[in-house]
C-alpha cells in the first residue's frame, strides 16, 4: 500500500526523484519516482539485510542484468553499479502494475523454489532487517548502458549554478566600479574650482605712495617761473571792499596839495 516517504527513505537515486512508497517486503522497498522529464518511474531498493548478504545481492544483480527468475521482466531504465553501497533498479511505471513494476526484481532475492509437502518454511536470516539499504541522499554511480544511471543527469543543474556564480561576480565588479565613480564625483565637487569660490579673501593691492612736492630750498633746480629777485608773499591782512561814497573828501593823490583843499 502506497504512503509518504519516511525518514529512513532516500530522496534521490540516480536521476530519479522519489515521491512516495508503493510497497515494502523483507527483500526491499518499492518507490514511485520521477525522472528529469517528469515521467513516473518505479524504483526498487534492496533492504539493509538483503544488501548485506552477498548471495542475495548476487541474485538481485542477476535478475536485473539477465532477468534471471523474473518472467516477463520489465524494461530496465537504470540501476546501481555492481558493488555499490546501494542496490536499486528503475523501470517505467506505465502499464499494468504502475509504480509496483520494479518489485518483480525483488522476488528472486529471497530463497525461491517450491518446497516439499510437510517441510517447514523458513525466512532468510536478514528478513528482519527491513528498510531500504540507502542513505537519505543517493547520487548516480558512474557506469555505462542500462546498468547505471546517467552520470550527466545533473549537468544542467551544475552549469546553471556556475552561471549564477559568474553573474553574481560580474554584478559585484560593476557595483564596485559604480561606487568608485560616485566617490570621485563627490570629491571633485568638494574641492574649490577657482580661487574666487574659496572662503579666504584675496589681498587687496596696496596703493603706491605719490611723490611729495619738494620745497624750493631743498630742490637744487631753480623754478622756471622764478627770477633772481626775492618775491614778496601775500599779506595776511584781510581786504575789505569799499564803496565810492567812502572816497568823498579823501584826496585821490596825497602828493597833490590842491586836492587837500
Amino acid at each position: 500500500m502506497s504512503g509518504p516517504l519516511q525518514d529512513c527513505d532516500p530522496r534521490q537515486l540516480g536521476a530519479f526523484r522519489l515521491s512516495e512508497r508503493v510497497s515494502e517486503s523483507p527483500e526491499g522497498v518499492v518507490y514511485l519516482a520521477r525522472d528529469a522529464d517528469g515521467r513516473q518511474v518505479s524504483v526498487a531498493v534492496l533492504s539493509h539485510g538483503a544488501a548485506a548478504d552477498p548471495a542475495a545481492r548476487d541474485r538481485f544483480t542477476a535478475a536485473v542484468a539477465k532477468g534471471t527468475g523474473v518472467p516477463g521482466a520489465p524494461r530496465v531504465l537504470a540501476s546501481s553499479a555492481p558493488g555499490g553501497s546501494v542496490a536499486w533498479v528503475a523501470t517505467p511505471a506505465d502499464g499494468d502494475g504502475g509504480g509496483a513494476r520494479a518489485a518483480a526484481f525483488l522476488r528472486p532475492v529471497g530463497v525461491g523454489g517450491a518446497r516439499a509437502a510437510g517441510t517447514p518454511a523458513y525466512a532468510p536470516y536478514w528478513s528482519g532487517a527491513g528498510g531500504p539499504g540507502a542513505t537519505r541522499w543517493g547520487w548516480p554511480p558512474r557506469g555505462r548502458g542500462a546498468a547505471a544511471a546517467d552520470p550527466d543527469a545533473h549537468r544542467g543543474v551544475v552549469v546553471g549554478l556556475l552561471m549564477l556564480i559568474v553573474l553574481f561576480l560580474v554584478l559585484l565588479v560593476l557595483l564596485y566600479l559604480w561606487l568608485s565613480d560616485v566617490r570621485e564625483e563627490a570629491g571633485s565637487q568638494q574641492s574649490p574650482a577657482d580661487p574666487e569660490s574659496s572662503g579666504s579673501p584675496s589681498p587687496s593691492p596696496q596703493p603706491s605712495p605719490s611723490p611729495q612736492p619738494s620745497e624750493s630750498g631743498e630742490n637744487g633746480s631753480p623754478d622756471p617761473g622764478s627770477s633772481g629777485e626775492p618775491t614778496t608773499g601775500p599779506s595776511d591782512i584781510p581786504s575789505v571792499p569799499l564803496d565810492e561814497r567812502d572816497f568823498t573828501g579823501v584826496p585821490v593823490d596825497p602828493s597833490d596839495p590842491s586836492s587837500l583843499t
